[in-house]
């Protein structure tokens, strides 16, 4: 059964790879230079997507154009995707596809988010940024007699210096997350709390990251006079150094400590050096990701229990090759990985995972999402050797054996009518 999986897992891998290289070339053309003296009658018509949007805020301050509800209609397809900056804010990538314009290729603009904008700083940079972007299609419209552009010009002091740019921070940034919470019964209660602490330091050439975490997840259950608890307790704390040698290539390392109870894990002790090559240059990531990374390091571990080979302490060497996909574009968006990893002292100890995550519009109106992840196990050398109690399998205390992991969903949505989504009406 696992077996099936992974060769249909490796097959729509490499269909999507395809899908990728066949659609590598519609993303990076200029604007061609055009004066249309023949407008088109009323406003652009405009499909936007992405996450995290406030379209309100939008639909309420660019009236010049139409919004409609499905890209099958638009004149003007924009596909909006963010990336993480340096600073800890964010660079947000514009790609606008001309459907019916046949003059104006596709193109892509950016904008920049600071990590203390408002909410309604960064809404406002969105728009800003979108409408600029609009301007070449709206000229081609009758539309365009009613827009005046303004500019504010400043008129700095002939004596004035340029101003140096200088950040006491060389470049670091750091946050800290704390998260609780608290679900109480007569005779069930439960307790979760965790923190996250980060720290980035990314440059051009260099990325490093600092993470840890701690998360305790608490259950306690009253039955008959008796108590039964249950308390998961995870530890976790990581480092990697990144070099840019050229913009496809990569070079890299990390360590890390990991310690589970339900993982059977006192500590884990990892060191791990990395290569990575990426098909496609960093500079277009936003739209189109197929990398290759090749992992080999060393592993000390301590367990709780004695392991089912008879061990409390073992020291272990392993590699793994992880292969990633991520392609967006105007039909949909694709994200697909396949990871396959082993120790090096027994190569019959290995896991191979797949993950995919599909959004694909099939025609006007009609969507698919589809997410599907499978794991073929053969690596859970931290099992105890004794066996699980009833109590601590219905209470989740340990990992249980299995040679194989699958999680799949599926969602369709089937939309019609107005294709017009101008209106703002927020009551009830």
């Amino acid at each position: 059964m696992i077996s099936k999986f992974i060769t249909l897992s490796l097959l729509f891998l490499v269909i999507s790879t395809g899908i990728s290289f066949s659609a590598g070339k519609d993303t990076d053309k200029k604007v061609k230079k055009y004066y249309s003296y023949n407008k088109k009658e009323g406003k652009p018509k405009v499909f936007i997507e992405g996450t995290k949007l406030d379209f309100d805020f939008m639909r309420r301050n660019m009236k010049f154009v139409d919004f409609v509800n499905d890209p099958a209609v638009s004149d003007v397809h924009i596909i909006i995707t963010s990336r993480k900056s340096g600073s800890g804010g964010k660079v947000y990538s514009l790609m606008y596809s001309s459907k019916t314009f046949t003059n104006i290729s596709d193109f892509t603009i950016s904008c920049s988010i600071s990590p203390s904008d408002t909410k309604n700083e960064i809404r406002e940079t969105i728009t800003n940024a979108i409408t600029l972007g609009l301007m070449p299609f709206l000229n081609q419209t009758e539309a365009s007699k009613n827009i005046a552009i303004s500019y504010t010009e400043t008129n700095p002091d002939e004596n004035t210096q340029p101003i140096q740019i200088e950040d006491p921070w060389n470049s670091w940034t750091f946050r800290g997350d704390i998260m609780g919470s608290i679900d109480l019964e007569e005779s069930k209660r439960k307790y979760n709390y965790s923190y996250n602490l980060r720290a980035d330091h990314v440059t051009e050439k260099w990325k490093s990251r600092t993470m840890g975490r701690m998360s305790v997840r608490t259950q306690e259950y009253d039955r008959n006079d008796i108590k039964y608890k249950s308390e998961n307790v995870t530890n976790y704390v990581t480092t990697s150094l990144v070099n840019s040698l050229t913009p496809r290539w990569s070079v890299g390392g990390s360590f890390s400590y990991y310690s589970s109870n339900y993982m059977n894990l006192v500590h884990s002790f990892l060191v791990q050096p990395a290569i990575e090559y990426n098909i496609f240059p960093w500079d277009v990531s936003d739209r189109k990701v197929f990398t290759l990374a090749y992992y080999v390091g060393k592993d000390w571990r301590k367990y709780h229990e004695e392991t089912i080979y008879s061990v409390f302490e073992e020291s272990l060497w392993s590699q793994s090759l992880r292969i990633d996909l991520q392609l967006v574009q105007t039909w949909g968006e694709i994200e697909a990985g396949l990871k396959a990893s082993n120790y090096l002292h027994d190569f019959s100890k290995n896991r191979i995972s797949f993950d995919s995550d599909l959004s694909i519009r099939i025609v006007r109106g009609l969507s698919v999402k589809f997410n599907f992840r499978a794991e073929n196990i053969h690596d859970q050398i931290y099992l105890p050797k004794s066996e699980a109690s009833l109590e601590d399998v219905l209470l989740n205390r340990v990992k249980l054996p299995s040679s194989f992991e699958i999680y799949t969903s599926v969602g369709v949505r089937v939309q019609f009518g107005s294709i017009y989504n101008n209106v703002v009406n927020n009551r009830l």
